[in-house]
């Protein structure tokens, strides 16, 4: 089996994994990810954090934006359009639409944002690999950003989508930052 077959079969079994997660014990994990990734240095030090609208059963880790705001920090989500991906200033009172794919998402006309040596971008995905490998949906939108990126990057999943390593192919870029709700997993 090629990678890439490894990596759809795997996000089949996956998204379904995460599908049964029953409310209260998704709501209780994604409490404890939102502690810890609140606890993070990168967090705490972040100027801009990219964050993302929880899909497909992700963590929902929304709660952070009004903390970030809080601190003083600017949030922003991400936008895709053309092929691209970009990132929106985003609010309390910025109503979201959906992007080309149905995605809610910043409308076009909010503030463009542009990211430091400071910024943190939030990572979504359904598995991350001890050594840092992610698994996401296979659109590459986020290897294709993070390509010219200059901060830190961060992936908060559940635990029991850890694995030892994930198929990857040379376009895969790793998160730096891999943190459950049993707490931060340093890449090896």
């Amino acid at each position: 089996m090629t990678p890439a077959e490894e990596k759809k079969a795997l996000r089949q079994r996956l998204l379904a994994e995460r599908k049964a997660i029953n409310g209260s014990e998704k709501a209780a994990l994604d409490l404890a990810l939102c502690t810890h990734v609140a606890q993070a240095e990168a967090f705490r030090q972040a100027d801009l954090v990219l964050g993302f609208l929880p899909i497909r059963g992700e963590p929902d880790l929304t709660p952070l934006f009004d903390l970030a705001r809080s601190l003083g920090k600017t949030v922003a989500l991400p936008r895709c359009a053309n092929g691209e991906m970009y990132f929106l200033a985003f609010s309390a009172e910025t109503v979201c639409v959906p992007d080309q794919f149905g995605i809610l998402a910043p409308p076009p006309d909010a503030p463009l944002v542009h990211g430091t040596k400071d910024t943190l971008c939030l990572l979504p995905g359904l598995a991350a690999g001890r050594d840092g490998t992610r698994l996401g949906y296979g659109g590459g939108f986020y290897d294709r950003f993070l390509t010219s990126f200059a901060g830190h990057t961060l992936f908060a999943l559940y635990h029991r989508f850890l694995f030892p390593t994930l198929p990857t192919d040379f376009l895969d870029l790793p998160a730096e930052i891999i943190i459950t709700e049993k707490g931060v997993i340093t890449p090896l």
